[in-house]
């Protein structure tokens, strides 16, 4: 196997890992959340039911090009979010339940091309990664664009890490591992581990050179 065909499934294997990891670990909270609101909250329910049809419809896309790609068939085009779809993916947390406070600063519409899917899925990660390993409390989401990088940035509440949660620092160890191979091909700076006594932060600076 050649370097450029073992690059490139590993380059697809990080998006089937964060792409459907994802969506199966919001689409099983929300499925929890419609369940225990069924009764008292139907119009919850319902838009909970509609946020797993619409990532999972996502996810099959991602699927699709990827199973393409290992196949070695002509697949359609590479699936594109970008930061662009950031307000979907908040929604999709906050439909599982989750407390989501979101600093952006910039306009992050001048982050395009590879950088910007490559944030994108770095944000989906890092908010898995929260919603999977979180102790209920709020996820900070930040996305600072500077002159010359932008900042993201996921802080989560996970309990007393000072007690030596082995489970927490390990967390999903594959999806650390895969964050950190994209961020170090895009020449960024990447950081995981816990922030505190009760915090976990993913911190990521990339450069980038806006458009003009």
């Amino acid at each position: 196997m050649t370097s450029y065909i073992l690059a490139e499934r590993n380059r697809v294997a990080r998006e089937l890992h964060d792409s459907i990891g994802h969506t199966l670990t919001a689409a099983t909270i929300q499925a929890a959340v419609a369940g225990e609101v069924l009764a008292s909250d139907p119009a919850a329910a319902r838009a909970a039911m509609r946020s797993i049809e619409e990532s999972t419809r996502a996810a099959l896309e991602d699927l699709d090009y990827v199973l393409g790609v290992l196949r070695e068939e002509r697949s359609g085009a590479v699936p594109s979010r970008t930061l662009s779809d950031l307000p979907d993916l908040i929604e999709r947390l906050r439909h599982a339940g989750a407390i989501v406070e979101v600093n952006l600063s910039g306009d992050l519409s001048e982050i395009q091309g590879t950088l910007s899917r490559a944030a994108y899925r770095i944000m989906q990660e890092g908010t898995t990664n929260a919603l999977r390993h979180g102790d209920s409390g709020p996820i900070e989401i930040t996305v600072a664009l500077a002159p010359e990088s932008v900042e993201l940035r996921v802080v989560n509440c996970i309990g007393a890490v000072a007690e030596g949660n082995a489970d927490v620092v390990r967390r999903s160890g594959r999806g650390l591992a895969g964050l950190a191979e994209r961020v170090r091909l895009l020449n960024g700076e990447f950081k995981a581990g816990p922030d505190g006594a009760q915090c976990w932060r993913l911190s990521v600076q990339l450069p980038v050179r806006v458009a003009r």
